[in-house]
Formats: structure tokens, C-alpha cells, sequence
């Protein structure tokens, strides 16, 4: 992360037997102030984590995107990369952390 990007806590949880971290899963949107940082897992799964309670829930796509568009700052600015399989972006230009850019 660059001195700009937003600082969240590097946790990991088992949710119904997945495991998500977030280190390794994409970052979407977040709130600084509230502590609030929403993530789409590698398994494509989304999830918000709250830095205050240091917990993960795991959220329905509907859920996630409603989340998305509600905070106030979009780390994937677009929504079709942010949600590819809702948004008909699912292929080899989906963005991913793992890209070493």
C-alpha cells in the first residue's frame, strides 16, 4: 500500500468453513472515518471488514454492492470491475490484487 492508500487492519477469519483475509483479497470501497472496508475474496465472495470490532462478515453480492455504492470512498472506481458478475465484467481484465502493478 502507498502512503495514500487507506490503512486497515490485516485480519483473517473463518466464515461457514472460508477463509478470507485481507491481504489477500481485493480492496472495493471503505470508510476511513467509520473503520469500514468492503473486499471482494479470491473464492469471489464479498465481505466487510469493521476495524473497530476487528471482524469480518461475509456478504450477499446485493448486499455488497448496495455497501459499494452507500461509501464514501471507491478504491475499484468502476462498478463492473467491482462486481463483474452482476455487471456482465467477469475475464481475463477483471482486475485482482495479485497483478504486480
Amino acid at each position: 500500500m502507498t502512503d495514500k492508500s487507506p490503512k486497515y487492519k490485516v485480519i483473517q477469519q473463518v466464515v461457514d468453513t472460508e477463509t478470507y483475509r485481507t491481504d489477500t483479497s481485493t480492496l472495493l470501497a471503505y470508510d476511513e472515518s467509520k473503520k469500514q472496508f468492503l473486499f471482494r475474496a479470491l473464492n469471489s465472495n464479498y465481505f466487510v471488514q469493521d476495524d473497530n470490532e476487528e471482524n469480518i462478515k461475509v456478504l450477499e453480492t446485493e448486499e455488497a454492492e448496495e455497501l459499494w455504492n452507500s461509501l464514501p470512498s471507491k478504491h475499484v472506481v468502476n462498478i463492473t470491475a467491482a462486481f463483474p458478475k452482476n455487471h456482465g465484467g467477469v475475464g481475463m481484465d477483471t482486475y485482482t490484487n495479485l497483478y504486480d502493478d
